[in-house]
């Protein structure tokens, strides 16, 4: 069974600055290279909250900006917010090129994608027919 953060931090807490740079001297070379802190700095936002955040909003702005441009080139609601899921291939690709896992990522791009810009479009139709929606709160809305 794997440790808990909370495990992990309490044993962390309990080792020595000796023990803690032993662990993290891999090559046994008496200094921490390049190598092992990347290993370090990867090890810790891979796959962690922090990383999904920034991914999220990574995506929901390219969604908006990419419907919002569709929109704009004169392309009906339906194709522009059809363009958010195709847009998810970028992520897709990009997963791809880094060695990430695709197999959980690929359908959350896409249903993410298609969500964000669904909304988006709905709420600015909603806008042009009257209804007091900004487009701060389009935006907002559509993350």
């Amino acid at each position: 069974m794997l440790p808990t953060m909370k495990e992990g931090a309490r044993k962390l807490e309990s080792m020595t600055p000796d023990e803690i740079f032993r662990r993290l001297d891999v090559d046994v070379s008496g200094s921490i290279d390049s190598f092992e802190l990347i290993s370090l700095v990867q090890g810790r936002f891979h796959n962690s909250w922090e990383m999904y955040t920034i991914d999220t909003a990574a995506l929901a702005a390219v969604t908006v900006a990419g419907v919002h441009g569709a929109i704009s080139m004169g392309l009906h609601p339906l194709v522009a917010a059809t363009s958010g899921i195709v847009m998810s291939l970028g992520g897709v690709l990009r997963d791809l090129f880094c060695g990430r896992d695709l197999a959980m990522a690929s359908q959350s791009y896409a249903f993410a994608t298609g969500a964000g810009s669904t909304v988006y479009v709905l709420t600015r139709e909603m806008a042009l027919r009257g209804y007091p929606f900004s487009a701060i709160t389009r935006i907002f809305l559509s993350m």
